[in-house]
């Protein structure tokens, strides 16, 4: 029996030792990227963690800004397959982002609650920030040659003031900067069996966010550019090249043909409300805010400086997507770029601390590296120093600020938008029709039809260039009794209503940082007493 018990031990000890032979082999086999890996879900984690809990301090669980509600509403018409439908039975081209309304969709199937939704958000929001971090620790180990670097990298990238306040904000930024990141990652990886993965990367980048079709008009071009230097390219390589835009193109064209047969215009309508010619004052706005950002952030010159080394050493992509990312903004909405906490000038930060760290740390390491006795251990000790001390910790101030800035936003939009919204579900007709200059919350929580005086989710009166008498008819004709605005917009309205609009209930915020203004009313119309010519 002694024998047999001891036989059984110690077959069961050899199993052991083989499992974890079996386990450590990958392990060791990828420590670099393990490292990496494991850094990115922690350093996420704190800062993620950082956020909510100083969130939670100022008010209940929510979103920084309203329209991540918007791509709530679109994930529920997902869900209940009616895609796209803005108000029930009028299809729309609003979304910024299909791809992330589809992966929010997925939440309907465990929960149809408010707050279980937000939650859900976050949660899918995290998941994909740690990603990102992963991606950024990779990208830049590989461009500085150490593991240990990479893990800089992810510190100065969920450092960055603004990055955590709206990658928890709801939007679809994790998401973008994800397949943004991925796709520079394949990109610096010159064999042709990366060519068709590349198209895909793009093709769905360009579904999380329009701006992600840089990575075919940028990096495609670029990346032909390296090879043709490199001597690698020849008519296969072309040909595989043509078939990566191809297979972008295939995976974009079901969503550019909705946008088409909805307004017979290619792209979605956030385009077309929001991009025009820059006026006078909105370019000054952006240049005093580019200098102000220039002075109090080393990184911003540092990474335009030590971009042109890294794209001498075939590198350029983290520089070039910050620099065309600016171009594009500059030249097509200038001004609305700035608005709520700057979020659309996020990913040009982001790619210009990714390649400020990067950048430094390999031309500090390789000055030291040509001494006849190079002392390695001191050369990444210096690098990592001035690093720490030009990049990081000029940071941290902001990103400090930025906690509290993103617990007073979750406030705001909850004190304002959502309670309307929830006070429009409890007090108005189920087929109550509300004209909304925010249609986020409103649409989503009230469940009441909405016409969007903002030009995103109408078409009509998107592409219509309505003037205000016309827009009043067209509510009119729809059956629009109530209105829910802002202080600033009322007034243009009152002129043709003041006979026959009451106001039924007022919000005001007293902390407002991220709302249009501090006070929002719902009116009713009584269009008896209203005279439209």
């Amino acid at each position: 029996m002694v024998g047999k018990s001891e036989t059984g031990r110690s077959v069961a000890l050899q199993r052991f030792h083989t499992l974890r032979k079996t386990l450590a082999e990958p392990l060791q086999k990828h420590r670099s990227g393990t490292l990496i890996f494991i850094s990115a879900i922690i350093l996420t984690l704190v800062t993620s963690i950082h956020y909510i809990v100083v969130m939670l301090d100022w008010t209940s669980p929510g979103f920084s800004l309203d329209d991540s509600w918007i791509h709530l509403q679109f994930a529920r018409t997902v869900y209940q397959g009616t895609p796209w439908e803005y108000s029930p039975g009028e299809p729309s081209t609003g979304s910024t982002s299909p791809l992330w309304a589809i992966l929010l969709s997925s939440l309907f199937f465990f929960t149809q609650d408010q707050i279980g939704l937000v939650w859900g958000t976050i949660a899918i929001s995290i998941a994909l920030y740690i990603l990102g971090s992963f991606l950024v620790g990779l990208i830049v180990s590989e461009y500085t040659g150490s593991s240990a670097f990479g893990i800089i990298g992810i510190i100065g990238y969920v450092l960055v003031p603004r990055n955590t306040w709206l990658m928890l904000s709801g939007m679809e930024t994790p998401l973008f900067m994800f397949l943004l990141l991925l796709g520079i990652l394949v990109l610096d990886k010159h064999e042709i069996k990366y060519d068709i993965i590349f198209g895909v990367i793009a093709g769905l980048a360009f579904l999380a966010r329009p701006e992600g079709g840089l990575l075919i008009l940028v990096g495609l071009p670029v990346r032909i550019l390296i090879l043709l230097k490199k001597r690698e390219l020849d008519v296969k390589r072309v040909g595989s090249s043509i078939l990566a835009g191809s297979v972008a193109l295939l995976i974009v064209l079901p969503w550019l043909m909705h946008c088409h047969s909805v307004t017979g215009f290619l792209l979605p309508d956030t385009f077309y409300a929001k991009v025009h010619v820059p006026s006078a004052e909105e370019i000054e706005a952006w240049n005093f805010w580019w200098n102000f950002w220039i002075r109090k952030f080393p990184y911003i010159i540092i990474g335009l400086l030590v971009g042109l080394v890294l794209s001498y050493k075939q590198k350029p992509y983290p520089w070039l997507f910050a620099i065309a990312l600016t171009i594009l903004y500059r030249l097509s909405l200038p001004y609305t770029s700035l608005l709520n906490n700057a979020r659309w000038l996020v990913p040009v930060f982001d790619f210009l601390v990714i390649t400020s760290i990067a950048g430094t740390l390999l031309v500090i390491t390789r000055l030291f590296m040509r001494q006849k006795q190079p002392d390695i251990v001191m050369a990444k000790f210096i690098a990592v120093t001035i690093v720490a001390s030009l990049i990081l910790i000029p940071m941290i101030p902001q990103y400090i600020a930025q906690a509290d800035l993103y617990g007073n936003s979750v406030k705001n939009i909850n004190e304002q938008q959502v309670d309307v919204a929830l006070w429009l579900r409890r007090h108005t007709p189920s087929d109550a029709v509300i004209a909304v200059t925010d249609a986020g919350a409103m649409r989503f929580l009230s469940e009441r039809a909405i016409i969007d005086l903002s030009h995103l989710m109408n078409p009509d009166i998107n592409h219509r260039d309505m003037t205000i008498q016309e827009t009043l008819v067209y509510m009119r004709n729809h059956s629009c009794e109530y209105l829910a605005l802002h202080d600033a917009f009322i007034s243009a309205y009152v002129a043709y209503l003041a006979g026959g609009l009451s106001r039924v209930y007022r919000v005001k915020l007293y902390d407002n940082v991220i709302s249009v203004g501090p006070v929002l009313c719902v009116y009713k119309i009584n269009w008896t007493r209203v005279s439209l010519l």
